[in-house]
């Protein structure tokens, strides 16, 4: 049950990667809330237009490669346009692959960055005088605990999420007092990603976590309702790691499966 933050509604919302997963799981409580959103999705056309065709005054779907600078150019000026400015902006948009350090691709690196990465730098940038403008703006980058512990064999992903949460930290200061910005961090969550690596490991992860079970995707949006609303008015450049405990308790490098 996802709790109502009345100053939501009517605002206008921009999220990424909401075709599929956490960013879909996201844009329908947002939509819930009452507010405008702009569903994004690179893949996943059906399901992004599925949501906001229950809401067909309220949301509209909008597809973009937020691999390249264009797409994330191309994106934000629609979003704008179309919902006639910008409230909060959750980017949830990334990819996850496995790869050892020996074999490590440039090109695989480079796209590890571009897309969860660099896209962030992009959108914020097209973004900020319209979440400024809006006097209540909120930024929420969907990072992971593999950037704050590290991952085994993920290095590139990981390494990809410490950067978010260190661009969240000087986008805090730099943009406040008008615009907040804020990091979500899941675990392991159960989502359509981590659906193939959970059905190795995941009763080894949940029964190392202190509430004994995996995340699910309402985890994560209850903690992304919560920073896009004005209940949370005194916290930027915060890391909300939304694991279950993971980071008190599981050890590096032990859950990798073989």
């Amino acid at each position: 049950m996802q709790p109502v933050y009345p100053d939501l509604q009517g605002r206008a919302a921009i999220v990424t990667g909401a075709s599929s997963g956490i960013g879909l799981g996201i844009a329908r409580a947002l939509l819930g809330q009452g507010m405008r959103v702009a569903v994004h999705y690179r893949g996943g056309r059906e399901a992004a237009e599925a949501v906001c065709a229950e809401h067909p005054d309220r949301a509209f779907a909008t597809h973009a490669d937020l691999g390249t600078e264009r797409g994330c150019v191309n994106l934000a000026r629609e979003a704008i346009e179309r919902l006639g400015g910008a409230d909060v902006l959750v980017h949830a948009a990334g990819i996850w692959n496995a790869g050892a350090i020996e074999e490590m691709e440039a090109e695989r690196l480079e796209e590890m960055f571009r897309v969860n990465v660099f896209s962030a730098f992009y959108l914020v940038r097209e973004l900020a005088a319209a979440l400024r403008a809006s006097g209540h703006g909120s930024i929420v980058l969907i990072g992971s605990t593999a950037g704050q512990r590290g991952e085994q064999e993920h290095s590139h992903y990981a390494a990809s999420k410490g950067a978010l949460q260190s661009l969240a930290m000087s986008l805090a200061v730099e943009l406040a007092p008008r615009i907040r910005t804020n990091v979500v961090s899941p675990g392991w969550i159960r989502t359509p990603m981590a659906e193939a690596a959970l059905r190795t490991i995941g009763p080894l992860v949940a029964s190392t976590l202190p509430n004994r079970r995996l995340g699910e995707i309402d985890d994560v949006v209850n903690a992304v309702l919560y920073l896009s609303s004005d209940a949370s008015s005194h916290l930027l450049g915060e890391n909300l790691s939304v694991s279950g405990g993971a980071l008190l308790v599981v050890p590096r490098g032990q859950l990798q499966p073989r």
